[in-house]
């Protein structure tokens, strides 16, 4: 149901959990689901709340091809762009043989030099998703954006940056205001692309999943959940990276990923 708290002097409902799976777990329980269960593919993805459920639970597998092969365009004009360094690695096999080391008999004697990115090793980055977007926004477009996030988080990955990936998505009805928290991702957990997918691009996240968290605080009547806001929580949290909701279509992030991708890294001082 919530908890009434007050975030930035604001009195507000949150839901908030600390894993991706307690989220589902929760919004799973709702047993009066409406919106939540309803709309179509080009608004939500999926055919009804159990499909998207299951998505969330075993990966987007399907999106899968099409994420890496936009990842992967990225990634190559991305790393053009980042100021590698390369650093000697021994092991028992490589690209050249150390004379000095193959005469003690050290087993570890083969060398080569892998690009490691500079004095970023160790780095933790907390990231701040507001995941909410309008009706107005396709179910297509949500799909691209959230590819667009992966990129940046796979790039962070890349440079040996460990991420703390959140998501928040608020809204207003009447006088009161709700917002829904969760973790995506812990910075000492492996990542599973496939799951922060869902979260991130599928728009059954917040079609499905977050309209019955909504539904269980008993946001607005049934056929509505309120207009989305600006989230709040990120700035009471610290993050180091804020990606604000869905509002436009026409920003860098949409126009020119690779731009957008490198610029945010830059603004964290990371190149």
């Amino acid at each position: 149901m919530g908890t009434l708290t007050m975030v930035n002097g604001k009195n507000m409902t949150l839901d908030y959990f600390e894993s991706f799976g307690d989220m589902l777990a929760y919004a799973n329980a709702n047993t009066s689901k409406k919106q939540s269960d309803s709309g179509d593919r080009s608004f939500t993805e999926t055919a009804n709340y159990a499909e998207a459920h299951k998505l969330a639970i075993e990966g987007w597998h399907a999106v899968r091809p099409e994420v890496e092969r936009v990842m992967s365009q990225l990634s190559e004009q991305i790393d053009n762009r980042l100021d590698m360094v390369s650093e000697l690695e021994y092991a028992t096999s490589g690209g050249a043989v150390d004379v000095g080391r193959w005469l003690t008999g050290e087993p570890e004697c083969m060398f080569s030099f892998v690009p490691m990115p500079n004095e970023r090793m160790g780095r933790v980055v907390k990231i701040f998703i507001d995941y909410g977007a309008s009706g107005s926004f396709s179910a297509e477009f949500i799909r691209q954006r959230g590819i667009v996030l992966c990129a940046l988080v796979d790039t962070l990955q890349k440079m040996r940056v460990a991420c703390e990936v959140w998501g928040e998505t608020a809204v207003t009805f009447g006088n009161r205001i709700h917002t829904t928290v969760v973790k995506l991702h812990d910075a000492t957990a492996q990542m599973d692309i496939d799951e922060l997918m869902f979260a991130l691009a599928n728009p059954s996240m917040l079609r499905r999943i977050t309209f019955s968290i909504r539904e269980l605080a008993g946001c607005g009547p049934s056929v509505s959940y309120g207009s989305t806001i600006h989230t709040e929580y990120a700035v009471q949290y610290g993050a180091d990276i804020r990606i604000e909701r869905l509002k436009e279509s026409y920003g860098t992030m949409m126009q020119n990923p690779v731009e957008w991708v490198v610029s945010t890294i830059k603004g964290m001082q990371l190149i």
